[in-house]
């Protein structure tokens, strides 16, 4: 049998969020809604949709771009006509009707399979668009319709070089960890500032590993026994005084005939 050989291409995972919240009329209504309303944000970007090779998911799809597509242009211009298309849908829509998406986009070694797609790079963008940061940033500017993460690579590739008027300052940058994934990332949504506020920057369900130290870099980093008192932005441990006369807090001060000073 023939080896499959892989072709490094540009790869978008769509997701649409509270899909499985829908009742079965709302699931087929935004199934329904879902590729026209991709196509038309494709066609006023100037890409053809027809030369995409998609693998659907029900509640989303899986999208490989034919070699030589503009990743500039896609990261520009795709993502802010979805949102705008989707804004407008969404306005004039029942909350059966409402779509919202997720969106990630990555680039790597694809090999196309009877099956599908494979590759590190799809398990990469699936797990992007997975992100709890990334649904946490859709959540928290509920006027905005389409949340996007490019991964290390695109951000570094195309948005860090502001190709095609992409403003890098609007993007928030979140350390993802799912499963046994674990990277960093950029978030983006279109029309809002992201660095306005607060995105976790993390998974916590899958910790990132800690480095066994050394019994000295240990003592180094553990702080030492005893008291430990606060003042503003000051932690000290042990035995405190502030002023000239001042006494000692966070801690019983010991005199030198070994009984407690109160």
């Amino acid at each position: 049998m023939a080896t499959l050989q892989p072709d490094r291409r540009l790869i978008m995972f769509v997701d649409m969020e509270s899909y499985s919240r829908h009742d079965d009329a709302g699931q087929v209504n935004a199934q329904m809604n879902f590729r026209p309303l991709m196509r038309r944000a494709a066609e006023q970007c100037g890409l053809d949709r027809d030369g995409w090779e998609i693998q659907s998911s029900g509640d989303g799809e899986l999208a490989l771009f034919p070699l030589g597509t503009p990743e500039p242009r896609l990261v520009a211009d795709l993502v802010p006509a979805m949102d705008r298309i989707l804004r407008d849908h969404n306005r004039d829509a029942g909350a059966h009707a409402q779509v919202r998406m997720r969106v990630a986009f990555h680039q790597g070694l694809v090999t196309r399979t009877e099956n599908g797609y494979a590759g590190s790079a799809v398990v990469t963008a699936a797990r992007l668009v997975e992100a709890p940061a990334l649904k946490e940033a859709l959540a928290s500017f509920p006027a905005a319709a389409v949340a996007m993460i490019v991964s290390s690579t695109i951000y570094r590739d195309v948005v860090s070089q502001s190709y095609s008027g992409i403003r890098k300052e609007r993007y928030g940058r979140v350390n993802v960890r799912v499963k046994s994934f674990g990277d960093e990332a950029w978030i983006f949504i279109p029309d809002e500032n992201v660095n306005a506020t607060t995105i976790a920057s993390a998974d916590a369900s899958t910790p990132a590993p800690r480095p066994d130290r050394s019994g000295a870099e240990r003592a180094q980093a553990e702080p030492p026994s005893g008291s430990r008192f606060a003042f503003g932005s000051v932690v000290n441990h042990g035995p405190t005084v502030f002023g000239d006369h001042g006494r000692a807090w966070g801690a019983e001060a010991t005199r030198a005939d070994g009984q407690r000073r109160q």
